[in-house]
């Protein structure tokens, strides 16, 4: 008896697959890594740039006010 015998044809799947004679991904995605990235920036960099200064400027604030917390009662 067959494992597979068990199992019935599936219909409307599709399968593909890479090949290394064909394809070279990790090539393109290196030479398109920039572009696609310059892109992204323009696209979303309104909302991206604020909002990462906020985090930093919010982290940063938070370790100056936690040393000035804990370092009251050295005074």
């Amino acid at each position: 008896m067959k494992f597979w015998s068990k199992f019935g044809p599936e219909f409307g799947r599709t399968t593909r697959h890479l090949s290394p004679y064909e394809v070279h991904p990790v090539r393109s995605l290196i030479t398109t890594l920039p572009y696609k990235t310059i892109r992204k920036i323009k696209e979303n960099g309104l909302v991206l740039i604020p909002t990462a200064v906020a985090l930093v400027g919010i982290v940063k604030w938070g370790i100056k006010a936690n040393d000035e917390e804990h370092r009251t009662h050295w005074s």
